[in-house]
């Protein structure tokens, strides 16, 4: 049995695979329209839903909070991760304006051998605003951390 690809997703490559570490808020669901904001490349990022594999040719990224519970669940999925599976990269998004806390930042430090790289989108205050996380691709500043954001997974 053959299965046909839809005509709008021809031609398109699946780059990001994002994996949530724990439940998705506003500003994890924005990394999605973040990645996605280059009219040149299309759709290269997707969240996978839960127990989905993974795409052939994609990175796999996970998105947590940038908190001590975000961090000890991307400990918790680093874990269980198959060897087989290429490591993923992190992406932390910051829930306040101050950094992370020192028991994240050590928490994921500490991983980093597990990781292939990792990134952080700021805190960004328009995202308490908007109804949608495609709205918020209007704003400056979101653009911004979404083209430093593809810049830094680019040049990986």
């Amino acid at each position: 049995m053959t299965t046909q690809l839809s005509p709008e997703r021809a031609g398109t490559e699946l780059r990001y695979a994002l994996i949530a570490a724990h439940g998705c808020d506003i500003a994890m669901l924005t990394v999605e329209p973040m990645l996605n904001d280059d009219p040149e490349a299309g759709e290269v990022a997707r969240y996978l839903p839960t127990g989905a594999p993974l795409p052939m040719g994609a990175r796999p990224v996970i998105v947590a909070d940038a908190t001590v519970y975000g961090a000890v669940r991307v400990e918790q999925l680093l874990r269980l991760w198959p060897a087989a599976l290429p490591r993923p990269y992190l992406i932390t998004v910051a829930d306040a304006p101050s950094g992370p806390p020192s028991a994240a930042r050590y928490r994921i430090r500490a991983l980093g051998a597990r990781l292939a790289g990792t990134a952080q989108v700021p805190y960004l205050p328009v995202l308490r605003t908007v109804t949608d996380p495609a709205d918020a691709m209007t704003q400056q500043d979101v653009s911004a951390a979404a083209a430093k954001l593809r810049r830094h997974l680019e040049g990986l």
